[in-house]
Order: C-alpha cells, then structure tokens, then sequence
C-alpha cells in the first residue's frame, strides 16, 4: 500500500514540474519563446504565436507586456486588424486582472472597433462579455446591460453554448447589483439548465453558487444553503481550490445574516488562504472586513478593527466600491459600540459620501478615458484606413495581373488566327499554280512540237535564244526552267531535275513571269515562241 501512495506521488510530482505536462510556464521559457519568435518574419502567423504567449504569461503571473506591445506593432506593420482586435482584448483582460477596470474598458473598446472589421463573430462576443464584466466592475449597469445583451443575441445567432452561458451569467450579476433578485434568478436557473445539458461541471458549480447567492440576498437561507453547499461538494469534488474559497466566503455571509457569527467566522477561515494563495485581493478584502465585522459580535474588538482595516486598505488599493463601503460600515458599529461617537459619525459620513466619490473619480476617469479613446480611435482609424488601402491596392493589382492575362491570351490567339490565315493564304496560292499547270495540259501537243524544233537546232541558234533570253534580263537558272516549262514539266518535276526545292522552283516561276511580263505558263510558251 506504501508503495502505491509513493507511486502515485512520484507520479503527480512529475506531471507538475514537467513543462511538457505543466501548462505554466516559466520567465525563462516566456523570455527564450519571446526572442525566437521576435528574430522571425512579421507575419500573421507570428502574431497570433505572440497572442498565445502573452496569455500563457498572463496565466503564469509573469509581467510580459512587451511581448503583447510586440503584437500590436507588428499588426500594425502588416495592417493585421484581426490581431490588432485580439492583442487589445488581450490586453483589456490583463488591467482587469489588475483591477484597473477603466483601463480596461478602454482597451476593450478599441478592440470592439477592430473586431467589428472582421468575421470572426466568438472573438467578438468574448470581447462584449469582457467589456460587460468591466463595466459591472464600475457599477456602471447600464453600460453591462448593453453590453451583455449584445454578446447573447451574437452567441444565440451562432449556437455558441459556452458564450450564452457566460452572458446570461452576466446579466443575473447585474440584477443582483440592482437588488432584483428575481430576475437574476432566472437567468441564473437559465444557465444551470444549459450546463446540465452540456455536462459542464465548472459551469453547474458556478450557477449553482449564483442560485445561492441570490436566494441569500432574498433572505431564503435555507434554499441558498441547499444550493451554495451543493455547489461547494462539486468544487471539492472536481478540487477546484479557489472556487471553493468563494463558495466558503458565501457560506460565511449566509451564516453571518443568519446571526451565527462563529460558524461564519468559520467559514471565512477557510477562505482566506486560498484568496492569499491566489492573490484575489477583491474577496480577501471582503473576507477579512466580514470576520472583523463577526467579531464584533462576539466582543474581540481588536481583532475586529485588526481585519476591518487591514481589509478596508485592501479595498482601497483596488478601488472596489462595496468592499470600501462595507468597510467604514463596519468602522461606524466598531467606533459606536467602543462609545467613540466623533469617528463613528466621520466614518458614517465618509461611508455615505464615499460612493458620489467613487463616482466622481470614475467620471474623471471616465472623461480622461474618452480623450484617450478619441486619440487612439483617429489612430486606429488611419490604419483601418492605410489596411483598407493596401487591400484595394492588392486587389488593384490582382486586376491589372489579371487583365495582362487576358490581354496577352488574346494577343496569342491572335498570332495563332493570323499565322493560321497565312498558311490558308498559301495554300490557296500553290492551288491557283496549281490549277495554272493544268491548263497547260491542253497545250501539250504544242510543247512537244516547240521540244523538237528545239532539238533540231544547232548550237549557234540556242546562243542566240539564249541572247534573245538575256535580253529580258532572265538568269540561267531562270532559262533553264523556262526550257523545263516549255517541255511541259510541272514543278515537282523540274525541282527534282534541278535537285532544288519546290518552293525555289515556284520563286524561278514567279521571276520568269514577272520578267517576261506574263500571267501564266500559257502565255510564257506564247512569248516563247514569238522569240
């Protein structure tokens, strides 16, 4: 048995701190992966890699904004609206991470205007879901409102189950930041329905602890228990740590309203080192502000105002607007049951006052961010505008090459339609001397009387024909088929006689003719014979 448990620790040892396994990765590996891919090609491809590895760092806690700046550039270079789109959605995610939730909204926002030039729709919602939860963040519930609604009617159009449920969770937050419970539960029954149907485990966690959260806030406590703890048994379960933390800070405010204050002080216990593992700042401040607020209670004044200003600053730090005013809510029943009713009454005022402040500061905020947001969008819209350009250019070009194509394909056929109408020219003219040579086939009793005559003559009378020849400035060669005509040969005849060509046969033919300024054979042997 000893051996198995040692076994199966070495094994789980090793699934952890083996990167191949592990998805975590280290500074090293982020920085050794971040130079290989800055020496390559801008391309989209490198991009979409330094996204990736900016997400990783983000999951791994390791400061890597240079790799995502990186992003932006590049896709500027190359007018790459897409990846401008996702390292901006990217980069809104990492400051809500951070709480800095109006930062947030702004590079979210100029996401959206990127994504709105693309197809790809999921990249779109999770960029309307991110910017619903940005806005929740500031109290802001219309903004979320419209935000979420336009991230579910997307999720609808496309079936994306994992997107509708993410949305219609946001809306139930939203309508229990309004206090209308109600609503919020049907929306949150809405989603538990679907999770149940996809087998999302995480997804039945979530929505059941959202039941509980909002049949706490109606004061069912004994339907929100029903729901928070089985919630909590699927996160023990599945060893989802730091979801079971919240499930525990729910847990602790559900016995807290109930009037138990050590069973949820108990409660609160467990949740905070998982929020300290974690780092969650947000609920540790709760946390720790809702068991000084139990110790009240239960006279430990100490370390009541101990953990109420430990987790008050905390708020502060991250400027959460509930965690703040729980605080100096906890301040006011510390100072009037301690009797010091002049800082009971300063924190009463400051408790009242301070959410206009938080308001006030994310208006300023608001207005900074707008100047921000109108800066970067003439930015944004120059190169949406030079991306636009380079495409129309491409396209340009793709046309031109395209119209040379075409052009030169024409310019072929045209060659082939002429040579081919110059070879009909030319057999249309070996068919007319053809045709030519057959009329001289009437001719031939004549031919062979002039071939006798010719034979019968001495030498000094084929000198003189010769002379007489010359006189029409016809050159051996040309006499010579002259002769050959007259006896009657045709051209393939005479080309074999001469062991020429045809074609130089036909060209001697031609000279004759146009020397003896005759038309045809006929009238040749006629100008023959007159001589």
């Amino acid at each position: 048995m000893l051996k198995t448990h040692n076994l199966v620790f070495i094994l789980l040892f090793f699934i952890t701190t083996n990167p191949i396994f592990g998805q975590k990765l280290t500074k090293n590996q982020i920085d050794s992966t971040y130079a290989a891919l800055k020496v390559k090609p801008n391309t989209r491809e490198k991009v979409d890699k330094l996204i990736s590895l900016y997400k990783k760092a983000v999951k791994a806690k390791i400061s890597s904004e240079k790799i995502i700046d990186e992003a932006i550039i590049i896709s500027e270079k190359i007018f790459y609206i897409k990846g401008l789109g996702a390292s901006y959605n990217r980069k809104g995610l990492a400051a809500r991470y951070n709480y800095d939730y109006e930062s947030s909204i702004t590079y979210h926002k100029r996401a959206l205007n990127y994504l709105n030039k693309t197809t790809d729709t999921l990249l779109k919602i999770k960029c309307l879901n991110n910017l619903g939860v940005s806005y929740r963040k500031l109290n802001l519930e219309k903004e979320a409102f419209t935000f979420y609604f336009q991230a579910l009617d997307l999720s609808e159009k496309i079936k994306h189950n994992k997107s509708i449920t993410i949305a219609l969770n946001g809306i139930g937050n939203v309508f229990i930041d309004t206090k209308e419970y109600d609503k919020a539960l049907h929306y949150f029954k809405r989603v538990y329905r679907l999770d149940v149907e996809n087998k999302n485990i995480r997804g039945q966690e979530y929505s059941l602890s959202n039941i509980g959260e909002a049949y706490l806030y109606k004061k069912s406590y004994d339907s929100a228990y029903f729901y928070i703890n089985k919630a909590l048994e699927l996160t023990k379960e599945y060893k989802h740590r730091q979801r079971e933390a919240i499930r525990y800070n729910l847990l602790g405010l559900l016995f807290q309203q109930r009037g138990e204050f050590y069973k949820s002080t108990n409660f609160y216990k467990e949740a905070i080192p998982l929020f300290t593992k974690e780092n969650n700042i947000r609920y540790l401040s709760n946390t720790l502000i809702n068991v000084g607020k139990n110790q009240l209670h239960l006279g430990e004044y100490e370390k009541a105002i101990e953990n109420i200003t430990i987790g008050l600053n905390s708020a502060k730090t991250i400027k959460s607007k509930e965690n703040i005013s729980l605080g100096y809510n906890a301040l006011v029943d510390y100072y009037t049951i301690t009797k010091n009713y002049k800082k009971a009454l300063d924190s009463y005022k400051i408790a009242t006052a301070f959410s206009d402040s938080i308001v006030n500061e994310a208006s300023q905020k608001s207005i900074i961010s707008t100047q921000v947001e109108y800066e970067t969008a003439k930015k944004d819209a120059q190169i949406q505008q030079l991306a636009k350009d380079n495409e129309l250019s491409k396209n340009k070009a793709k046309t031109n090459f395209n119209r040379l194509i075409i052009i030169s394909s024409l310019g072929l056929v045209g060659i082939i339609v002429l040579l081919y109408l110059l070879r009909l020219y030319r057999k249309n003219s070996d068919l007319e001397l053809e045709n030519r040579n057959s009329e001289l086939q009437n001719y031939l009793l004549q031919i062979n009387e002039l071939k006798e005559k010719a034979t019968n003559k001495t030498l000094i009378e084929t000198e003189k024909i010769n002379d007489n020849f010359s006189e029409f400035g016809l050159s051996k060669r040309e006499i010579e088929v002259l002769e050959y005509i007259s006896d009657g040969l045709s051209n393939d005849e005479i080309s074999k006689k001469m062991f020429v060509s045809n074609n130089t046969i036909k060209t001697h033919i031609k000279n004759i003719y146009s020397k003896l300024d005759v038309k045809n054979r006929i009238q040749a042997i006629k100008k023959i014979r007159e001589i």
